[in-house]
């Protein structure tokens, strides 16, 4: 049984600084579970060391930043 909780994201960081937001065009931001959009507050989930950067796919604007 893990009680260490959920795993770190398996993400390529050299890559953040080519993505973006494909809502507002906003800079995204790694965080333990999601790329987080620094502009907009959208998060975007990362499966298996992919980012899911489809706008329909995150999770509203919570400023969360």
């Amino acid at each position: 049984m893990n009680t260490e909780g959920p795993a770190p994201i398996r993400f390529d960081t050299a890559v953040l600084s080519l993505l973006a937001c494909p809502a507002c065009k906003g800079k995204l931001r790694l965080d333990p579970e999601h790329l987080l959009c620094l502009a907009c507050g959208r998060a975007y989930p990362v499966i298996d060391g992919i980012p899911v950067l489809i706008a329909e796919r995150a999770e509203p604007g919570a400023k969360r930043i």
